[in-house]
């Protein structure tokens, strides 16, 4: 039986892709993808602050990160690297975000469920 080498992570936020082909893995101020077949590094992610969550989108080309404590998303493409979107709540909260099933359009509710608003990724993308 053959074992790879520990990855570090932190706070348990390891997350597949829906396709299976790509692990993203947390650990402080970082997100690392790697590739599920052999454990190879393709990318790996910086914020400003430690991420408390990270969702795939559903065609497994966009990761979504939440940093809660800044009430702050970010999305970043697996496949494109220079390409990002920075989406801020400010003094509105963020009680949560979550992708839509077309993975274009991403949801964020606001602290006290007040406000839900929609992100639409296909301007800011072009």
């Amino acid at each position: 039986m053959n074992f790879s080498d520990s990855i570090p992570q932190s706070n348990g936020i390891v997350n597949y892709s829906p396709n299976g082909n790509l692990i993203a893995i947390s650990k402080n101020f970082d997100v690392k993808i790697f590739d599920t077949d052999g454990l190879r590094p393709l990318q790996n992610f910086s914020f400003v602050d430690i991420v408390s969550q990270i969702v795939w989108s559903p065609d497994s080309s966009l990761l979504l990160v939440v940093i809660s404590k800044r009430n702050l998303v970010y999305v970043r493409n697996v496949y494109d690297p220079e390409w990002t979107c920075k989406i801020d709540e400010g003094i509105a909260g963020l009680l949560s975000a979550m992708w839509t099933s077309d993975s274009r359009y991403i949801l964020t509710v606001s602290e006290f469920k007040v406000r839900m608003t929609v992100w639409d990724l296909k301007l800011v993308h072009g």
